[in-house]
């Protein structure tokens, strides 16, 4: 098996969600950050430089759409997807906006997240 270098950042107010997505991904060979709020996901953003952040829309003090606009201004090419149980159009627009590579909604189903992942892994190999 190939060694796969990928860093995820998860961040969710979920910690059972967190602690899924480390233990489905880590044994994929991806190196998986989990934070459950925006502060930390900034903070371990920083400090980490993934490559993919999933992202949840609705968590406590900074919301996800403040939280991806704060991680922009720093790195404006990770690739950015949003998890979320709350989807409006505004939502939408806004991550849009934020140049966000795709959108899931909770529940999801684990084969659905692999499948994502590899593709956006591909698209990120392409780019660079």
């Amino acid at each position: 098996m190939a060694v796969n270098k990928t860093k995820i950042l998860v961040i969710d107010d979920e910690k059972d969600l967190c602690f899924l997505f480390k233990k489905i991904l880590t044994p994929e060979g991806y190196t998986v950050f989990t934070a459950l709020n925006g502060y930390d996901g900034i903070k371990i953003n920083q400090k980490s430089d993934p490559d993919i952040i999933l992202l949840d829309l609705k968590m406590p003090g900074i919301n996800g759409i403040e939280t991806l606009r704060r991680i922009r201004k720093k790195d404006p090419d990770v690739i950015v997807i949003i998890i979320t149980g709350y989807g409006d159009a505004e939502t939408i627009r806004d991550a849009a906006e934020l140049n966000v590579y795709e959108y899931m909604a909770k529940p999801f189903n684990n084969e659905t997240v692999m499948k994502i992942l590899k593709e956006a892994v591909a698209s990120k190999d392409k780019d660079d």
